[in-house]
């Protein structure tokens, strides 16, 4: 079986939504309402992970249906509370651990900053 060069394991995934959001976020902090367009990375993390959810029999009502919900409620999520299994270190599912704080204004997280440093969005920067 030949393997699909688009497809990012999860924590490549995970990197590119950590960049992206990194990026998204501090064009709100800027003052921008609703950044448009959503910068690349955040894009192609968001599409991994639909499809990720598709191969992996998560029913369409429990995916996320665009960015501003993923946001809004996966990205505060804890990591372990996806409803998605991820195929990610075990030490990204320790208790709380998630991309956005949400006592924080969903700020980016210690995690989010570490994962938007993984060599696989070099290239996207």
């Amino acid at each position: 079986m030949i393997s699909d060069p688009t497809k990012l394991d999860d924590v490549e995934m995970l990197s590119l939504l950590a960049l992206g959001l990194i990026t998204h976020m501090g064009r709100v902090d800027a003052g921008e309402k609703d950044p448009f367009p959503y910068p690349d990375a955040l894009l192609r993390g968001f599409n991994q992970l639909i499809l990720t959810c598709a191969l992996r029999d998560v029913p369409r009502a429990q995916r996320p249906t665009s960015i501003p919900e993923f946001i809004a409620t996966w990205g505060i999520l804890p990591l372990s509370e996806w409803c998605v299994k991820l195929d990610v270190p075990a030490d990204l599912f320790t208790a709380g651990k998630r991309l956005l704080d949400p006592d924080c204004e969903s700020r980016p997280t210690q995690l989010c900053k570490q994962l938007s440093r993984l060599k696989v969005v070099a290239a996207m920067r």
